[in-house]
């Protein structure tokens, strides 16, 4: 009997949460794999240690197959999983490209504890946004229940019907396998698509407003910082005098009215900046590859591709380099946030942009990283 090939199933976490939650987390995710199995008879190679570099690999090209052979993207969703730019850039990237093939129902959202943003209608976090697009499927109760009992084994069973139902609706409306060959002798006949010139003037218009936003989001990072230095050294000279810890008290509560500002100004920026960047994605994408597979350039176009392949490269690094400063004052901030109360909200503002901040980096770095593959020598 030959052996069918196996599909994919990509489970996205936070390993901290596992680990809060004695692995219950990733035993559910086996327990889904296996009732999957169960009901089609089909094989899941399941994706969950992101510890193992085949974790990115895989995913990564899957997306770039256009998910042919991916039978569920499962998304636990958590307060922490929206602190981590990795699981929102998986979530973020499976997303796009699944609504892009017409098979969105492939991607599942699993609400496993209640997360504040998600409840939130004013929430202006583009994954909060992306995710109000699907039907979740909520499991805050049912985590409580024991792995042996028949609430919890009929719910592992009923999200594993699920799955099996927008597999077999992905299926029937072809989107799943290779485009028809009708459809790509149509395409050929009326290619509509952008081409290179078309990438580089939507490139030159949108370049100065993401470089434009980074700047702000530097002059943000320095005005918090500075706070933070001030704070710093009135504290270190109160403690030298001897002065009371009442005293120390009143500086950190009036340093954290001054951050206000700042780490809100610094979320709404670093949203703005990580939208900006996701709504270019695909394009620049595609203008890579598009260079890539090209090779008949003249020196003017030469000239202009390599302008805006090193101003990617430029942006990648500035925004890396904006990273490490705030790296550094949060660090700087962690004996203060355990000191003051008043401290925490500002710095739970402050760690949201970072997040945002880094998963826009990540995009950065990924048109980087392609650039670098890529064959035009710059």
């Amino acid at each position: 009997m030959t052996e069918l090939p196996a599909w994919d199933g990509f489970w996205s976490y936070v390993h901290a949460d596992d680990e809060a939650e004695s692995g219950r987390i990733t035993r559910l995710a086996r327990d889904v794999a296996c009732q999957y199995e169960l009901l089609t008879g089909e094989k899941i190679n399941l994706f969950l240690d992101k510890f193992a570099l085949e974790w990115g690999d895989q995913w990564r090209k899957k997306i770039d197959e256009g998910l042919g052979s991916v039978a569920f993207f499962i998304a636990v969703m958590t307060p922490r999983f929206f602190m981590s730019a990795e699981c929102r850039r998986e979530l973020q990237s499976f997303a796009r490209m699944a609504n892009k093939l017409g098979i969105k129902e492939l991607v599942l959202p699993l609400y496993y504890i209640d997360v504040d943003a998600l409840s939130d209608k004013e929430s202006n976090d583009d994954l909060v946004s992306l995710l109000r697009q699907y039907q979740s499927v909520d499991w805050r109760e049912i985590r409580f229940e024991d792995v042996d009992s028949k609430p919890y084994r009929k719910s592992v069973a009923a999200l594993a019907q699920r799955l099996c139902i927008a597999n077999r609706k992905a299926e029937s409306t072809n989107t799943v396998e290779t485009i028809s060959d009708e459809f790509k002798e149509a395409a050929d006949e009326v290619d509509d698509s952008p081409g290179i010139l078309d990438h580089l003037a939507e490139w030159e218009s949108v370049s100065p407003i993401l470089t434009e936003t980074l700047t702000h989001i530097s002059e943000e990072i320095d005005r918090v910082g500075e706070i933070m230095r001030t704070a710093n050294e009135e504290i270190n000279s109160r403690a030298s005098q001897g002065q009371t810890f009442q005293h120390r008290l009143i500086i950190t509560t009036q340093a954290a009215a001054k951050l206000h500002n700042p780490t809100e100004e610094l979320l709404q920026l670093s949203n703005k900046f990580t939208s900006q960047l996701h709504s270019f994605d695909d394009g620049i994408r595609a203008l890579i590859e598009l260079v890539d597979s090209d090779s008949d350039h003249d020196e003017d176009d030469v000239a202009r591709i390599c302008e805006l392949l090193n101003s990617l490269r430029d942006l990648s690094a500035t925004a890396r380099e904006g990273l490490g400063s705030v790296q550094g004052m949060i660090d700087s901030m962690a004996p203060l946030e355990k000191m003051s109360r008043d401290l925490r909200s500002p710095l739970r503002v402050l760690r949201k942009g970072l997040t945002l901040l880094l998963e826009g980096i990540e995009i950065t770095d990924s048109w980087v990283s392609l650039i670098n593959q890529c064959s035009i020598n710059c």
